[in-house]
């Protein structure tokens, strides 16, 4: 499957917008998906950067999380998104972006809800995915140019913002970027610095960055080939689905499981792609085999005739209606069954084994709720997640997902900082779950 064939949303302040084939159209937030799809976070409020620590790697996500919260560059609770680790002489850097944690639980629960994979990841990720050491890329969505680069040195990264809507503000913006990573750059030298224009309707603005570059380079860097899509009357010139598609199954904020599911559908494209040319040379040899593929063919006619007597046995049996004096039992069984997947100990149990020591548990209540239309029960988990600790939320839900539970975020019900409130449905016969 090519990168044009992907069903790709971009999601920016402005709003989302689909991504399919050459066109592209405003779409409503969260949409309801019947496909395969790449979402990607280009978002104004989404802080990216480079940072470097003293000490062990391992502790690299909450002591970003940590600096996060202390500066107050994400509002409220932050998910770190960590995009590259090197190790450094004396410590590591990590290049990484920071969600706020409403955004992160929103988008997976979303991921998690549609019929399809539904893979989602933020321009970080597409910026970094495949430069290696000795390589630089620069992409300019709308007016921010960002850049990325990794050098024997370490990891560099870089934006600036247009401050208006004229040439002579992205000339400047574009200016700036290229003169403070002028030495970088002009060492890499013009063969290893890529640039591309993720999402930009001003054709103008692409001239700009690369005459900008030039002038450092000595030459024209390496443009990405961008696709042109046409949106409400508008020409959006966009590298955005190549990368996503190469991106994707590293960069994805989505479980590693999903991330290999979803690659493994590709796979399958190719090999079936594979077993055309296969056929094809099948039918060739068929040619030589006529007298038997008529044999095999009138065998097939007797085989056909059998299986629509048996369907029409079959669709005879299914439209015999119960008797009317068995729905009380089966309504008795139906109740046995929502009582055994209900049971308050076995959740409970099931609960205390997934809820780690930076998770207090407030409040477990079984409710009432309306399922397609009817009444069905669930539990609403209220609990409180300690500061700094917002990963343990995410390692919870995973567990009580695994456990055979789907998961709903709701408002919280406590005020206080890292509260946190799901709404529990159970699978029907799925592991962890007592069986109907």
């Amino acid at each position: 499957m090519s990168a044009a064939a992907e069903h790709v949303y971009r999601v920016a302040n402005a709003g989302w917008v689909h991504c399919h084939g050459h066109q592209a159209q405003d779409v409503p937030a969260w949409p309801r998906l019947t496909h395969t799809a790449l979402v990607v976070l280009d978002l104004d409020d989404v802080f990216t950067d480079v940072w470097r620590f003293e000490g062990k790697s391992e502790y690299a996500t909450a002591l970003i999380e940590k600096r996060v919260r202390t500066q107050g560059l994400v509002e409220g609770s932050a998910h770190i998104i960590m995009h590259r680790l090197v190790k450094v002489p004396g410590g590591f850097q990590a290049f990484f972006s920071a969600v706020s944690l409403d955004l992160w639980q929103r988008s997976s629960q979303w991921a998690q809800e549609q019929n399809d994979h539904c893979l989602v990841m933020t321009t970080g990720g597409l910026l970094c995915n495949g430069v290696d050491v000795g390589q630089a890329r620069l992409l300019l969505s709308q007016r921010r140019l960002m850049c990325f680069a990794q050098s024997e040195e370490g990891m560099v990264f870089a934006s600036t913002q247009a401050l208006g809507s004229g040439a002579s503000a992205m000339t400047s913006s574009a200016q700036v970027l290229v003169a403070n990573q002028s030495a970088l750059l002009s060492r890499l030298g013009a063969d290893a610095v890529e640039w591309g224009a993720l999402w930009s309707t001003q054709p103008a603005d692409g001239e700009i960055c690369v005459s900008a570059l030039q002038g450092v380079l000595g030459s024209a860097p390496v443009v990405m080939q961008a696709a042109e899509l046409s949106l409400a009357g508008e020409r959006v010139q966009t590298v955005m689905p190549a990368l996503a598609r190469d991106a994707a199954g590293r960069h994805a904020l989505n479980p590693f499981s999903e991330r290999v599911a979803w690659r493994a559908e590709r796979w399958v494209a190719s090999i079936t792609a594979l077993t055309a040319v296969v056929g094809a040379a099948l039918v060739a040899l068929g040619a030589f085999t006529s007298q038997q593929a008529d044999a095999q063919r009138d065998q097939g006619q007797s085989q056909r005739a059998q299986l629509a007597a048996m369907q029409q046995r079959i669709q005879a049996v299914s439209t015999v209606q119960a008797p009317q004096q068995l729905l009380p039992v089966a309504d008795f069984s139906r109740t046995l069954d929502e009582g055994a997947r209900y049971d308050p100990m076995a959740f409970l149990a099931v609960l205390k084994a997934s809820t780690g020591s930076d998770i207090r548990i407030v409040r477990v209540k079984l409710e009432a709720t309306q399922q397609n239309q009817n009444r069905a029960r669930a539990f609403r988990v209220d609990g409180v997640v300690a500061p700094g600790a917002s990963a343990s939320v995410t390692r919870w839900v995973s567990l009580m997902s695994a456990a055979g539970w789907t998961l709903k975020a709701m408002d919280p019900a406590e005020q206080s900082q890292g509260a946190f409130s799901y709404e529990l449905v159970a699978k029907a016969a799925a592991p962890g779950n007592v069986k109907p």
